[in-house]
């Protein structure tokens, strides 16, 4: 029975780019320079059939129109993984106009559907989720999400750490097909590092809320679309990113990772 791996390859050109499937964002980064690179995106396929695929080009931070040679190209592939890596299809492609000189352009958007088969199963409970834009105090409550998952790290309660983000990593395990001894690893892993120096930094008090799956998950954001969850190692002078969304359960007024 076929594995598919979908993956989308990129490249960007001196402009804030984000990339989402099924309106759940994949990548956001500013990108001053160049980077070509390729992105697993099947934890955003939650189900066969039809999928959509958006991405936004905006100016990089600081200017307030894309820069003169701003371009953004992507292709989108599928991957059968049962034996090894091995390619199977270009499904879809997208490339920008190249930004010339003198021109004002601040924002390029495009969509585009493609149809998905996938063999495992998503939680997907924000489906049937509150409409978080719906809800007043929501950034308060982010926050208060986000620093109860600080407090299970700072103090070294992994337990309960594991047990608020096992359905996310359940999703993500099934969908990229990692086995459970490597799945087991993902969270040892990332646990040994927050015991061995890297510590968390206080969320900003201007971090933003990015929406996602159509109103029903929602994550905190540095102004340049890093995770608000920041970690950094002053020894090793390196920081590691917490990315993570909620949703809240119907009839309930707690938010969970998923």
């Amino acid at each position: 029975m076929m594995q598919p791996y979908y993956m989308i390859e990129f490249t960007a050109v001196a402009c804030l780019f984000e990339i989402r499937v099924n309106d759940i964002p994949v990548l956001h980064m500013n990108m001053p320079n160049q980077i070509s690179t390729r992105i697993p995106v099947n934890y955003a396929i939650t189900e066969s059939g039809k999928q959509q695929i958006s991405i936004k080009i905006l100016p990089v931070l600081g200017n307030l129109e894309l820069s003169e040679g701003a371009e953004f190209k992507y292709k989108l592939e599928l991957f059968d993984t049962v034996n090894g890596f091995q390619y199977q299809d270009e499904i879809i492609s997208y490339k920008s106009q190249i930004v010339e000189k003198d021109t004002k352009i601040p924002l390029i958007v495009d969509e585009n559907l493609f149809v998905a088969t996938i063999p495992y199963q998503i939680k997907d409970y924000w489906k049937q989720g509150e409409n978080l834009k719906e809800i007043d105090n929501l950034k308060t409550l982010v926050e208060n999400a986000c620093n109860d998952l600080l407090k299970d790290i700072s103090t070294k309660n992994y337990q309960d750490f594991r047990q608020k983000i096992k359905n996310r990593e359940e999703n993500m395990t099934s969908s990229m097909y990692i086995k459970p001894e490597n799945a087991k690893s993902r969270i040892s892993n990332l646990e040994f590092k927050f015991s061995t120096g890297y510590e968390a930094l206080p969320i900003l008090g201007d971090a933003v809320l990015i929406y996602s799956a159509y109103g029903k998950k929602v994550s905190l954001k540095k102004l340049n679309g890093d995770s608000a969850l920041t970690f950094v190692n002053k020894e090793k002078k390196k920081q590691l990113f917490l990315d993570l969304e909620f949703y809240m359960p119907k009839d309930s007024d707690e938010l969970e990772v998923l």
